[in-house]
């Protein structure tokens, strides 16, 4: 698949359950290859999610990785945590913490905000 950043492939990105759905937004991959530049290898654990997907997992019926505009980044320490949070709010204004993952986001229909899972 295609090579979209020094670091990142499309294949990263596609929705999970095969429909192939792979409309990443290149703004929020750049933003994401400006923190691993800083942080090294992150493992993108959530990308695209087709409607049916996003429904089968339980995402909220507005999730912004239908849109193509949230990734999750897989996330297991505390030390690791910390790190990228730091350099996540350098880029991103939207913010979700959960035990395993960060969401980040750029969708521009919803506030700017941090919050947990």
């Amino acid at each position: 698949m295609e090579q979209l950043t020094k670091n990142f492939n499309l294949s990263e990105f596609v929705c999970h359950c095969g429909c192939g759905s792979n409309y990443i937004n290149r703004d929020l991959v750049d933003k994401l290859q400006l923190v691993r530049d800083k942080m090294g290898p992150m493992s993108v654990t959530s990308g695209v999610r087709c409607e049916a997907h996003n429904i089968k997992i339980g995402g909220s019926l507005s999730s912004s990785h239908i849109d193509g505009v949230a990734v999750d980044v897989k996330c297991e320490t505390g030390l690791f945590r910390q790190k990228i949070l730091t350099e996540m709010t350098k880029y991103f204004q939207r913010i979700g913490i959960a035990k395993n993952f960060i969401h980040v986001d750029i969708d521009s229909t919803k506030s700017p905000s941090v919050w947990l899972y």
